[in-house]
């Protein structure tokens, strides 16, 4: 009987022994986000840092201030309050073969854009998303024009870079090769307004979301119907559904207020 005992102890010993020493599962660094292995379902189980919260539901409104957005695919259209001076400057590329600046004094209010190409935000943008569309206020600092033909729905302003004087142009087009730096900056509340499309925002910025949410933290999950958040960093991609947008993703970090 003794040597049973002893037996059992011995035993005991190993098995606290190997649980100490095992690795155990991932364990979360103050401020890191640790993702797991596979949940028995199959999904990865993503577990929170304390400001790290995921976010879930629709949302029939976005406020992004200061956020980093795709880029603009034209056709599209630059619509501004009527005024005087310049609305618009377009610099690099060329017209008719001529290196040229293109101005527009926003006149009639708005100004197509044909062609192919696009408007690369290059920084930070203000953006309303309803579920009429999502709109950006251009302002603020110069965009890219990427390599492609920009053509004009207004009279514009075609200036040779020569210091030669410049001439009015009904349908000017604006050619921009691969190499070649053209932007393009805006004054007095230029914005861009486009149809409803699955959109990729992302930080750092600022967030406001109103609608059907939940809000998941390492504390629980809660409900909302309104998000402040930010600055921080944040992922938020949305797809368009009637009314609104529904959230694919949303995983945000940083300080926020949550209204049920």
């Amino acid at each position: 009987m003794a040597a049973v005992a002893f037996f059992a102890a011995v035993m005991t010993f190993a098995v606290g022994l190997a649980a100490l020493t095992s690795p155990g599962p991932p364990r979360e660094a103050d401020g890191e986000r640790v993702t797991t292995g596979p949940a028995p379902s199959g999904s990865t189980v993503e577990v929170l840092a304390a400001d790290q919260s995921m976010v879930s539901g629709t949302v029939t409104r976005v406020v992004g201030t200061k956020v980093e957005a795709p880029a603009l695919a034209v056709p599209l259209s630059l619509n501004v309050a009527r005024g005087g001076g310049t609305k618009a400057e377009f610099s690099g590329g060329t017209v008719g073969g001529k290196k040229v600046t293109v101005t527009w004094d926003g006149g009639r209010g708005a100004m197509p854009l044909t062609g192919q190409g696009s408007i690369d935000l290059n920084g930070p943008v203000d953006i309303e998303l309803t579920s009429k569309g999502a709109t950006y206020a251009l302002d603020g600092q110069s965009r890219l024009l990427t390599p492609g033909t920009y053509g004009f729905g207004v009279t514009v302003a075609v200036i040779p870079v020569n210091g030669a004087l410049g001439t009015p142009k009904d349908g000017a087009r604006l050619e921009v090769t691969e190499g070649i730096a053209a932007s393009l900056l805006t004054r007095d509340d230029v914005r861009v307004t486009q149809a409803p499309a699955p959109l990729q925002l992302k930080g750092p910025g600022r967030l406001v979301l109103q609608g059907a949410l939940e809000v998941t933290t390492r504390d629980g999950m809660r409900q909302a119907t309104r998000i402040t958040f930010g600055p921080g960093a944040f992922e938020l991609n949305l797809q368009p559904e009637a009314g609104g947008y529904r959230i694919d993703r949303a995983l945000l970090q940083g300080p926020m207020t949550v209204d049920p």
